[in-house]
């Protein structure tokens, strides 16, 4: 089984203790850390990568990050083709958005942009949103292994 820690819209300047935490004992044990754009700033990054970090450039991500970070990224992990992406526009209709952005087949659209929580199914494909580190103060927690689990947590 392969424990992944997922993450978005952390919109931080700096490494604040409420990430340390997250990082350090909510995800204590996963296997890899995807984060789904908008993490901010240079610095946050370079402390993420210490995770196996997996990311995508946001909206509202600096120059340098988004030099950095690809649009978008297609993952094979365990068997399962994940497509990562931050999103664009209105939450409605946000799913079809960031399904059209992918040309290959994939398994589950990891996303972020909207601040909501989301895991839902379209067209056999599973859309999994952790919400926003800052707003809503959730992430999200993907098991992937005979069974793929996904669970929302909340952050302090």
């Amino acid at each position: 089984m392969i424990k992944i820690g997922v993450i978005s819209d952390t919109h931080l300047n700096t490494v604040n203790n409420a990430l340390k935490e997250l990082l350090k004992n909510k995800f204590r044990g996963i296997d890899m850390l995807i984060h789904a754009g908008d993490i901010t700033a240079v610095t946050v990054y370079d402390y993420l990568k210490n995770w196996n970090l997996l990311a995508v450039r946001g909206n509202m991500d600096d120059f340098d990050l988004k030099d950095l970070l690809p649009h978008k990224r297609i993952e094979v992990i365990n068997n399962k083709r994940i497509g990562i992406i931050h999103g664009s526009g209105s939450p409605y209709g946000i799913e079809e958005r960031v399904m059209r952005e992918f040309d290959e087949k994939v398994d589950i659209i990891i996303f972020g942009h909207s601040h909501v929580l989301a895991k839902k199914e379209i067209n056999s494909v599973i859309f999994f949103n952790p919400g926003s580190f800052r707003d809503s103060k959730t992430a999200g927690i993907i098991e992937l292994g005979e069974k793929t689990d996904f669970r929302f947590i909340t952050i302090e």
